[in-house]
């Protein structure tokens, strides 16, 4: 059985991805923080959660040592680690550069950057040692055409786009590749409340999202790495 760890999977997508990688035949270990995301997954899998290939494991991604924890927990819980799916991540906008606080900015770099570089490190020994691993990351739209006020998600976003090639370069004679995939709007309960006016049937799906993090992490993309591929919808 091929482990892969889904950080934040119990999310609207991350638990899309969790689904998708536990039907492709994967032992998936989901990293959670609220306990009712995971009994809502874990209920929804409950053959896969009684019988081991689906774990759960608390914890905040931003922080280094509880990340180095979950992934180690993950890896013994599967038998390592082939994919590690990095989906945790969060938006917050509408702020100008010059109302910005500190804690706004540390907030977005921590979610969606910091909390990238520690599930990669720790993931790393155990995607190498598998002989064909992957490294999936969930970047935005917002990278590349950032809306006034989205500055810090933005540029955390855009720092992980750095990340990933520095990564595939790393990774490339280990067999393992890196990528990234930028959805624009994702069809998620959060925002068609924040958005109830809006067509959502040109908004990307969550489980288009995990098709294409499956496709990436299969034998077929081996020559993929580097990448950073647009997953837009019609929006």
């Amino acid at each position: 059985m091929q482990g892969a760890l889904i950080t934040g999977g119990t999310g609207a997508i991350g638990s899309a991805v969790a689904s998708r990688f536990l039907g492709d035949g994967y032992g998936v270990a989901v990293t959670y923080r609220e306990p009712a995301e995971w009994e809502r997954l874990r209920a929804a899998h409950a053959d896969a959660a009684s019988g081991g290939r689906l774990v759960g494991v608390q914890a905040d991604v931003t922080n280094h040592d509880a990340t180095q924890g979950a992934v180690r927990a993950a890896a013994d819980a599967l038998g390592g680690l082939r994919v590690l799916a990095h989906v945790a991540g969060g938006y917050a906008g509408g702020t100008p550069v010059e109302r910005l606080t500190e804690a706004m900015v540390r907030g977005m770099l921590e979610l969606n950057l910091m909390s990238a570089f520690w599930a990669a490190k720790h993931a790393i020994p155990f995607v190498k040692a598998s002989g064909s691993g992957r490294l999936l990351f969930v970047s935005s739209r917002g990278a590349v055409a950032t809306p006034a006020g989205a500055a810090p998600y933005g540029a955390a976003k855009l720092g992980l786009h750095a990340l990933v090639t520095t990564l595939a370069e790393e990774l490339k004679d280990a067999g393992a590749t890196a990528n990234a995939v930028l959805p624009s709007l994702v069809d998620t309960p959060q925002n068609r409340a924040a958005m109830p006016r809006a067509d959502y049937s040109k908004w990307v799906r969550p489980e288009q999202v995990a098709a294409l993090l499956a496709f990436l992490g299969s034998g077929d993309s081996a020559a993929v790495t580097g990448a950073l591929i647009p997953i837009y919808g019609r929006v």
